[in-house]
């Protein structure tokens, strides 16, 4: 149903809400006031009906609590997912975010006071999801619980520079080559988006939250991720696992 905010009346199709808004006179156009739509070039007597039409009217980029038009879809999505629109806290330390993959970040950073860090992440989501749904079964080394680190010694120095074994990548430090071999560059990717087709997978939880915010595959909207992440990641990830 279409609402004309302007005369207080429903209407059961937006069709019939444009035939109002057209023959009515409380929308009629009259002078140097008209008020235009930047998607359709139609114009309206007051800032009002504009609203209600740009709120109604498919396939226009606009915001309605901030009533502001946006030169595209991408655009509108992008302020959508901007603070002005959603605001989250790590459920621990209660620092603010402005999305249910920022405060999981967070977390797999190990920035927390909490002491989370990707490994305990990972640990936790894979006992959630014992069907693994999201998750890949992994083969692991008993008493490991999928956590193996590794640390280069001098002996990385190849002439040039300290050498990763895995992906010869040269670091200018030895500091420099355990950072990168204590990051997730060669994690498993142990994550999959769930929806049907998709097949993408991914090394960290935040980067599948990611991909789900993005509405790229259609899984969930962005604003039932951030709803469902306010009760919790493990809440947002068991409505993941159980669609």
């Amino acid at each position: 149903m279409s609402h004309c905010g302007t005369c207080d009346r429903w209407f059961n199709t937006y069709n019939g809400y444009l035939q109002h808004v057209n023959n009515s006179p409380a929308h009629q156009s009259s002078s140097e006031s008209d008020w235009e739509c930047d998607a359709c070039d139609r114009s309206f007597a007051t800032e009002n009906s504009l609203h209600q039409h740009c709120s109604s009217a498919g396939g226009h980029p606009y915001c309605i609590s901030c009533k502001r038009m946006f030169i595209s879809q991408h655009n509108l999505m992008q302020h959508m997912h901007s603070k002005t629109h959603s605001s989250m806290a790590c459920p621990f330390c209660k620092s603010p975010f402005a999305n249910a993959s920022g405060v999981i970040i967070h977390l797999e950073a190990g920035r927390c006071s909490s002491g989370f860090d990707r490994h305990r992440i990972n640990e936790a989501i894979r006992k959630l999801d014992r069907n693994n749904v999201i998750t890949k079964p992994m083969i692991e080394l008993p008493g490991y619980g999928g956590r193996v680190e590794t640390m280069a010694t001098d002996m990385a120095w190849n002439g040039f520079g300290f050498e990763c074994y895995l992906c010869q990548r040269e670091f200018g430090s030895l500091h420099g080559l355990n950072n990168h071999l204590k990051s997730p560059a060669h994690d498993q990717e142990i994550y999959r988006c769930p929806k049907a087709g998709c097949g993408r997978n991914y090394k960290l939880l935040s980067a599948l939250v990611q991909h789900v915010e993005s509405e790229s595959c259609g899984l969930m909207r962005f604003s039932q991720v951030q709803k469902h992440a306010r009760n919790g990641i493990d809440n947002m990830v068991g409505r993941m696992i159980t669609r």
